[in-house]
This record gives C-alpha cells, structure tokens and sequence, in this order.
C-alpha cells in the first residue's frame, strides 16, 4: 500500500505533467500531427528496450531519443514525443511476462508519463531560454544552450524519481541518489552526446536517418546489456560465496550484507566516488571468506574459544588474502580483507600495522565488522544494542580506530541510523 505522502506526491506530478500536456497539445500546429506520430513511434521503439538494474529501476536508450525530439520540435513537441514514447511501451519483464498500458496500475503509468512530460518539457524551455532554436543546427552556435537542456533534463528526471524512491523507502533524497542513480550519470553523458549527434543527423539528412540511427542505439543498447550482465553475474558469484560461508558459520549469518551496507555509508561520508565504493563493497561481502577454511567446530563453538582456537581464528584474513589475491580483478581488494583486523595503534593483526600504515579502505572494512558483530547476536554472548554499540566504538578511538574515521562514523550514525541494524 502507497503512503499518504507518496499518494498526494504522485498525484501532484501526475495534475502539473497532464496539465502540461494538454497546454502542449493546444501548442502544436495540426501540420507537425504526423512527425509527432513518427517521432512518437521511434520513442516506443527505444522505451521499449530497457535494461534492468534492479526489479524496480530500468536504464534505457530513450534518453536520447527524448532529448532529439525537444531540440527539433521545441518543449511542446518534445514534452507529447517523449510521453508517447512511455506510454505506449510494450516491456518483457525479467520473469518473461510482458507489460504495457492495458496490464500496468493507471497511477504508474500516469506518473511516468507526467515525469517525462516535464522533465523534457522544461529542458526544451531551457533551451529556448538559454538561446536555442528548435529544428536546426545544433553545433556550433546552439551547442551549449543543448547541453545545459540536456544536464536539466536528467536532474529534473532524477530528482522526481529519486523523490518517490525516497518517500517509498523512508530513506533520504542524498542517500537515494548517492547509491541508487548517480552511477548513471557516464550513461547519460554518453547518450547526451548521442542524442545531439541523431539531432544534427535528422535535420541534415531527414527521416532516412531513422534507419541509420536506431542500428546504434540498439548497439549501444546491446552494449550495455551485456556490461550489465558481466556485473551481474559477478555479484551472483560473490552471493554463493556468501551462501556457502554463511551455512557454514550460522552465527554470522547476514553479518557480510550488513557490513557492505555500513562501509558504503563510512565510505560517502569520507567523500569516496561511488566507483571506489563499489569496490570497498566487493571487499566487505568478502572480507570473512577466509572462514571457509576454518574447521565448523571452531567457528560455532558455542563459548569461550582456547587460545589455540582463536589463533586458528585469527588466520582467516590471511587466508582470504591467498584465495582473493589469485584473481587479478580482486588483488586491491585482497589487501583490504588482509588488514581489516590491523588497529590504529598497531596491537592488530596479522601484520601489526598502525596508522596510515593500515589502508583506509581496511580501517572501514574494520569499524564496520566491528560494528555489525556487536549489534548481532554470538554464540557467547547476547547483542548490544545500537547506543551501546555506537558508545563502543567512540571508546575505542585512537586505539583500534582512527579519529577520522571515527568522525565519519558519527555523522554515518547520526544520518542513517536505521541503516545500521543487523540484517537476520
């Protein structure tokens, strides 16, 4: 069931989107009636191929598509181009099942076309402000007017979808946008570029570059699929790992995925790219792997371990660095699953580093598991709660953590408190 915020947030976009539509329609001279049929055909056609990310959050070539269609009919054309375009897609879901304007909610596809209708709507107003002249030659003269267009087109269509996610998940806009959509923004550059060049191509040449531009479009389509299938593939590889280790030690079950969660916000807090978290949170999903070679009985002892079994413990950094450090892809992220268990003040191991000795990518891996161990429950003893976990980890600054880390742990904790639950 939809909230009451996203419910009058919907209905806001959806009243301002038709509302601009209908002005737009009123706007459009009866002789362009056929190109926007045509231009709207060719919107269906590149909506009609997204890529998914997530079950919920889809890329596609339409961008492009979208943004030629204001720079030659103006935001008028533009806006009723694009929400033809998302209207009339026909989708084959990732359970094979196919989804159109007949078999999806109304709200959803009333929001979808509202979004693009004003998103791509103010762009072209923005390009008639910024000096832009619809329908001719974009470079040189209107070149920078069509960028400025674009850029307002993917922030205004980023932020009223980052909006809705975070009404929808209870997290904030800066969390949404920061994880869920600005990884897109080289994809977006990408088919900005293209959608000025198909630009210069149809006022030039005419319809017959349809034909000549939808061949690139479904490479760059294709292109991009099989990147995302790569990575995909990556991760569901990484996720049986996961499996494997947590059936094996019972008690950390979730302890990996919760880790992840809590290095990615120690990592945005310490202004980390989104590139290099990805890879801190490739480390945190496999920072215990080296458990798998040590013996069930050990790992779910239920007491006190001997010191000779916490020595066998104390081994699995090492030899999660000896199974990552095999894969060239994971070489950095071997070295940061060795020293997550170093301390600040060098009294760690397995190396006994110190300070800036100890990776920074190692040092959050380190607050994190830390962390997540002490709000879970373990065979010797029961969970702290948040407030005592967080008073933990204060007490242990300049010794097993760094006053800059820590820094960024308080204002992690004090943003996203909810993010650091254990997950069960």
């Amino acid at each position: 069931m939809l909230n009451k915020r996203v419910k009058v947030y919907i209905s806001i976009i959806i009243a301002l989107g038709i509302s601009f539509l209908i002005y737009s329609m009123l706007k459009i001279p009866k002789d362009r009636t056929i190109d926007l049929i045509l231009f709207g055909i060719f919107a269906v056609l590149a909506e009609s191929m997204p890529i998914y990310i997530t079950e919920e959050i889809t890329v596609s070539v339409a961008f492009a598509v979208d943004l030629m269609a204001l720079l030659i009919f103006g935001p008028y054309g533009g806006a009723l181009i694009a929400s033809m375009g998302t209207a009339f897609q026909i989708v084959k879901s990732e359970d094979g099942t196919l989804r159109h304007i007949f078999n999806l909610p109304y709200y959803k596809t009333l929001f979808n076309i509202s979004e693009l209708a004003l998103s791509v709507g103010i762009a072209g107003l923005v390009f008639e402000y910024t000096g832009g002249v619809a329908g001719t030659y974009i470079y040189p003269k209107y070149l920078i007017p069509a960028v400025i267009a674009a850029s307002v087109d993917y922030l205004l269509n980023t932020s009223i979808i980052a909006i809705l996610l975070s009404l929808l998940t209870n997290k904030s806009f800066s969390y949404v946008v920061m994880k869920e959509i600005k990884w897109m923004v080289p994809n977006f550059l990408f088919l900005a570029f293209l959608g000025i060049v198909m630009t210069e191509a149809f006022v030039r040449i005419g319809y017959i570059s349809f034909v000549l531009l939808f061949i690139p479009l479904f490479m760059v389509r294709y292109m991009f699929k099989l990147y995302i299938d790569l990575k995909q593939s990556y991760y569901d590889t990484i996720n049986v790992l996961m499996k494997a280790l947590d059936a094996k030690d019972k008690y950390t079950a979730g302890h990996s995925q919760s880790v992840e969660r809590i290095a990615a916000l120690l990592s945005r807090e310490l202004g980390l790219s989104e590139s290099h978290i990805e890879r801190i949170r490739i480390a945190a999903l496999l920072h215990d792997i080296g458990k798998i070679g040590v013996k069930e009985e050990v790992l779910n002892k239920p007491g006190k371990l001997t010191d000779e079994e916490m020595n066998i413990i104390r081994e699995h950094p090492v030899k999660g660095y000896e199974i990552l450090s095999e894969v060239p892809s994971l070489k950095d992220v071997a070295l940061w699953v060795r020293y997550h268990h170093e301390w600040y003040n060098g009294s760690g191991y397995p190396d006994g580093l110190k300070g800036e000795e100890i990776p920074l990518e190692a040092q959050i891996l380190s607050l994190a598991d830390v962390f997540d161990a002490l709000v879970s429950d373990r065979p010797y003893r029961d969970a702290f709660s948040q407030e005592e976990a967080y008073n933990i980890i204060l007490d242990h600054e300049g010794t097993q953590f760094s006053p800059k880390l820590i820094d960024a742990f308080k204002k992690a904790f004090e943003k996203h408190r909810e993010e650091f639950k254990h997950d069960i």
